[in-house]
């Protein structure tokens, strides 16, 4: 999994980059179909059987995984890349918080404390953004972002619960029907979603740059794919979280740029709810197995 947040980071980095070239639709498009051609690939050359109509819980994980991505994707190219990471990676207090109405568990008085604390980083991050960007331009528009980062954490909760519900099924089926899912919806809102038009001509390293997205994502997505197939949900979500510091880092030290003291603050508030909820999942988990 560790492997797999550095390539989403690396993913996002570049989509944050080419803004200015290219339309989030577009890169969700891009970044999708060139996941389905590998995946397809990969599952054709060891003999794994692609699925498509059935099982039902697969539609509904590639559906929220597609509006996931274009959410996101959206987040990226309006917003700060970092903090955008924060908010999407979310996903494991979302889990506990919609496993109440998606599978009839009631979360713990932990979990609610915690989406508490959460909302308190989302707010001072919002506000933060705010105060310091009254302006928003074509390409950095935080009243939208920031709530489309949430929104695609909160999606990504309901792909991974009926992820585990299809773990049964290979990682390159998944991915291939997941990616060809996202591709066909992309190219919908590509073509009937207005955008803003690029301010930028598109330039040979800006196409390479798009496919280095949808080779970062491929990867990333099967290591993500086996990573909650296979181990312990707790622990890869906290591997996961690794992403937002690798792109923190990395805008460090190309741009010397680092949020505001109130986004900072937000984004850690979110970070360690977010940490707090998985450990706690982990020790109610664990106390359930030696009680049994």
């Amino acid at each position: 999994m560790l492997i797999g947040s550095v390539f989403f980071a690396f993913m996002a980095l570049l989509a944050e980059s080419l803004k200015e070239q290219f339309t989030y639709p577009w890169i969700t498009t891009i970044r999708s179909g060139i996941a389905t051609l590998l995946a397809v690939s990969i599952a054709w050359g060891t003999g794994v059987r692609l699925v498509f109509l059935r099982p039902a819980t697969l539609w509904i994980r590639s559906i929220s995984g597609w509006l996931s991505m274009i959410c996101g994707f959206y987040a990226l190219t309006h917003y700060d890349v970092e903090i955008v990471l924060a908010l999407t990676n979310m996903y494991p207090l979302w889990v506990a918080v919609l496993s109440w109405p998606l599978l009839r568990i009631l979360p713990s008085r932990k979990t609610w404390f915690a989406l508490a604390i959460s909302c308190v980083g989302m707010w001072m991050v919002y506000a933060s953004s705010i105060a310091v960007h009254d302006t928003p331009s074509a390409f950095y528009r935080p009243q939208l972002a920031i709530p489309m980062g949430i929104l695609a954490g909160m999606l990504s909760g309901v792909a991974l619960i009926n992820l585990h519900r299809v773990k049964h099924i290979n990682a390159s089926a998944i991915v291939a029907h997941f990616s060809g899912v996202a591709t066909a919806c992309s190219l919908v809102v590509w073509m009937l979603v207005p955008t803003a038009s690029p301010t930028r001509p598109v330039d040979r390293q800006g196409i390479v740059q798009l496919l280095c997205i949808g080779l970062a994502a491929t990867v990333g997505q099967l290591c993500l794919t086996k990573a909650f197939s296979g181990g312990s949900p707790a622990r890869v979500s906290v591997v996961g979280l690794s992403q937002v510091a690798v792109a923190a880092l990395v805008k460090w030290i190309l741009e010397q740029r680092v949020p505001t003291v109130g986004s900072m603050i937000g984004m850690l508030l979110v970070v360690a709810s977010t940490v707090w909820v998985i450990f706690s999942q982990q020790e109610k988990s664990e106390s359930q197995s030696e009680t049994a």
